[in-house]
C-alpha cells in the first residue's frame, strides 16, 4: 500500500466509485500469493486487514460477519461435529466454530501458508488462538482439491469464507455446479454448507448466481444478508442443506444456542436472524430475474 503523508488511501468499491479511508497507524505490510496485504488501523473502523487496497476485515465488525457465517449453518445441523472451513485466513470463522461444543474436529484449508502466518503474529483479536486449538488441523492446500480428495460424508458442516470471484482468479472455480457438487459428496446425511456470495447491490448477478447453482445441487437454499460497514453496504450469503429448510431456525434461534451451550455471540440472535434472511424486496428480484448457473467451463465472475 503507498504511504502518503496525509495518511489517506483510496479503496475503490466499483467502476467509478470509491470512498476514502484514514490511515491511523501502520502495523505491518507483506505479500502474501502477490497480493499486497497491510495490518493498519482506520478511523472509525479500528483495527483491520486489507488486501490490495481492499478492507477486507476491521475490528469494528468482523464478529458482524463472522457470526453470521457460521452460527446459521451450525444451528441448522443437529449436531455438528466434523467441521471444514474452506479460507478464512484471519482464523475467526474458526473461533465461532469452536464455540459450539459438539464440534470435536474442525479443518481449515487455505492455500497461503502465509497469511495464516501472519494473520496468527497481529490478528490476535480475530483468531483468539482457535490455530493451536486442539480439535483444530490447519491444512495448506488448495481448498477446492482438498474437498474433492476427502471421503463421501466426512462434515457435517462446510464453511466457505472464500475472497470474491473475481474475473481471471482462481476463486471463481469455488463457486460453480462442479465444486457444489464435490461438496454436497463430502457432506454427511444432515450436512450443511454456507458460503459468502458478496454483495447483492453492487454484484447481483454473482449474488443471484450463486445462490441458482447452489440450489442446482441441494434441496434446501436461501440467501441472506448483513449490514457491514466495512464492506460498504449489505453483504450477502447462500446456506443450503441436504435435508433442513433454514426456515425452520426462525424463531428458534435463542433456544437453540441456550440448548447447545453456544456462548460468547455479540451479533446473532433471534431477532437478528429474522432481520437477516428478511430480504429487502430489490434483493428478492434479483433473485426472481437472475437465474444463472456458474460452471467450469462458464464460470460467473466479478469483473475485475
Amino acid at each position: 500500500m503507498f504511504r502518503p503523508p496525509w495518511r489517506l488511501f483510496v479503496e475503490w468499491i466499483s467502476s467509478g466509485e470509491a470512498c476514502f479511508r484514514e490511515v491511523v497507524e501502520f502495523i505491518a505490510s507483506s505479500s502474501v500469493g502477490g497480493q499486497a496485504v497491510d495490518v493498519v488501523v482506520l478511523s472509525g473502523l479500528g483495527k483491520a486487514l486489507v488486501m490490495d487496497g481492499k478492507v477486507q476485515s476491521s475490528l469494528y465488525d468482523e464478529y458482524w460477519y463472522h457470526e453470521a457465517l457460521v452460527h446459521p449453518a451450525m444451528l441448522l445441523h443437529p449436531c455438528p461435529c466434523r467441521v471444514l472451513v474452506v479460507g478464512g485466513g484471519e482464523g475467526a470463522t474458526l473461533r465461532e466454530v469452536l464455540r459450539h461444543p459438539t464440534v470435536s474436529r474442525a479443518v481449515m484449508v487455505d492455500i497461503e501458508p502465509s497469511m495464516i502466518e501472519m494473520a496468527e503474529r497481529l490478528l490476535a483479536e480475530w483468531h483468539q488462538g482457535s490455530f493451536r486449538h486442539a480439535y483444530v488441523d490447519v491444512v495448506a492446500a488448495d481448498g477446492r482439491g482438498f474437498v474433492e480428495a476427502v471421503r463421501p460424508g466426512c462434515f457435517d458442516v462446510v464453511i466457505l469464507d472464500l475472497v470474491d470471484p473475481l474475473e481471471g482468479g482462481p476463486a471463481v472455480y469455488l463457486y460453480t455446479l462442479e465444486f457444489y457438487r464435490a461438496v454436497y459428496r463430502a457432506l454427511s446425511g444432515n450436512g450443511v454448507v454456507v458460503t459468502q456470495a458478496t454483495s447483492p447491490v453492487l454484484h447481483p448477478r454473482v449474488f443471484a448466481a450463486i445462490y441458482h447453482t447452489m440450489a442446482r445441487v441441494f434441496p434446501h437454499v436461501a440467501a441472506y444478508t448483513v449490514y457491514m460497514r466495512s464492506y460498504n453496504g449489505l453483504w450477502g450469503f447462500v446456506i443450503a442443506s441436504k435435508t433442513e429448510d433454514p426456515s425452520c431456525l426462525m424463531g428458534r434461534v435463542d433456544e437453540l444456542l441456550r440448548e447447545r451451550g453456544v456462548r460468547g455471540l455479540r451479533f446473532y440472535d433471534d431477532e437478528t436472524h429474522r432481520w437477516m434472511f428478511s430480504l429487502p424486496r430489490p434483493v428478492r428480484r434479483v433473485l426472481e430475474e437472475y437465474r444463472v448457473v456458474s460452471t467450469d467451463k462458464e464460470p460467473v465472475s466479478i469483473p475485475f
